[in-house]
């Protein structure tokens, strides 16, 4: 087909030719205007499709993919995005930036490094995917247009907390379940080998609720310190690092001191949403219940799982820690199932005692207390 004001044929290898011969004044072909939100909008456009976009004065057309420019009106290359609003979960980060006005496309990377750098389309958000919880990163942003590309921008963002992290701190979120079965009323007294209580000395109870230890089998020690003095700067510390007792917990891991449970029940009272109000100072020194009685504020609520846990207890799990309702086991035998949850510390509160952390049904604040070495009571171990 061909258009002339003269009458010419048009060529033989065009399905359209407009020819200008002739006009006066000239006139050209006007290929469709649109802004980059117009463009946008189009539905399903056909690949190779032309537009002339307004936004970026810039011919675009449609790969299939992504708009690509053809040519651009720039006089330079655009400025360098701004943040806008990330977000997170455990495990991913969504970036997000500021639309800059002359941009054509946006490039990421998790280096500077724009040679290497990933071209996300004239998007204005990219998702990371396969992080860790509880960690900063950094991703570098570049704008760019026919004329070239911006200056880097740096945004730092942060994954969501782990389950079961408070600050600095982060716990296991299960009970410790290592060791071989030995039914009660044995005594944990085999020191060449690693032994756990089960509650009715049915193994299926500890897959579900971890097993029960005494004080120097959770620490790892000879059976003989349940009744003597066994300390050291392990037991005191606070944050302990790698200088705390490795114990029954895997590598990397420590039995938690008496003052890092302090610190954690304080962290999950103040830290965690809605927050509560009572001091450091009084989780560390006072002993019994501690903490605030609010059933969403109290640290016993937030420790504890919820009715959306497996098994249930009636806590909001507001920490992700997951406290489930076990039991312990004494001299008479296993008792409590379904109402506490209790926790050795690696701390000493007499030769034959040790503190330990417990939470019940109905309360909302956390116990300090001291009990018999020989006792059974889980083990949650914290992170180096």
């Amino acid at each position: 087909m061909g258009i002339s004001a003269t009458g010419s044929l048009p060529d033989n290898s065009a399905l359209l030719d407009v020819d200008a011969t002739g006009l006066n004044p000239k006139k050209g072909v006007l290929i469709p205007r649109m802004t980059t939100a117009e463009r946008n909008a189009i539905p399903s456009p056909a690949t190779s499709l032309l537009i002339f976009n307004t936004t970026t004065m810039c011919y675009e057309w449609w790969t299939g993919v992504v708009w690509v420019s053809l040519g651009c009106g720039c006089s330079s290359a655009p400025s360098a995005p701004t943040a806008g609003s990330h977000s997170s979960t455990q495990v991913s980060i969504t970036w997000v930036w500021g639309a800059v006005s002359t941009a054509t496309a946006y490039y990421v990377n998790t280096t500077n490094n724009f040679a290497t750098a990933t071209n996300v389309g004239n998007t204005t958000s990219y998702t990371q995917s396969g992080l860790s919880c509880g960690r900063n990163y950094t991703l570098y942003v570049w704008a760019q247009n026919a004329c070239g590309a911006s200056t880097a921008s740096m945004f730092t963002f942060s994954t969501s907390l782990c389950p079961g992290a408070c600050g600095s701190q982060v716990f296991m979120t299960a009970n410790m379940d290592v060791g071989t079965m030995i039914n009660d009323p044995a005594e944990q007294n085999n020191n060449s080998v690693l032994e756990k209580y089960c509650y009715n000395n049915t193994p299926a109870n500890c897959t579900t609720y971890g097993g029960l230890y005494q004080w120097a089998e959770a620490l790892g020690t000879v059976y003989a310190n349940n009744n003597a003095n066994f300390t050291g700067s392990w037991a005191t510390c606070d944050p302990c690092g790698s200088g705390g007792i490795q114990g029954i917990c895997p590598s990397g891991y420590h039995i938690p001191t008496d003052l890092e449970w302090s610190r954690y029940e304080w962290c999950v009272e103040n830290n965690i949403a809605p927050p509560g109000g009572t001091s450091l100072s009084t989780f560390t020194a006072n002993t019994g219940w501690r903490g605030s009685t609010s059933n969403t504020a109290g640290p016993g609520a937030k420790l504890k799982a919820s009715a959306s846990n497996s098994p249930v207890w009636d806590g909001t799990n507001a920490s992700g820690f997951t406290a489930l309702p076990a039991v312990f086991r004494d001299a008479g035998g296993f008792n409590y199932l379904g109402s506490h949850a209790d926790f050795w510390s690696a701390t000493e509160s007499s030769a034959t005692s040790a503190w330990y952390r417990r939470l019940s049904t109905g309360g909302w604040r956390s116990g300090r207390f001291g009990t018999g070495k020989t006792i059974g009571l889980s083990v949650r171990c914290l992170q180096n």
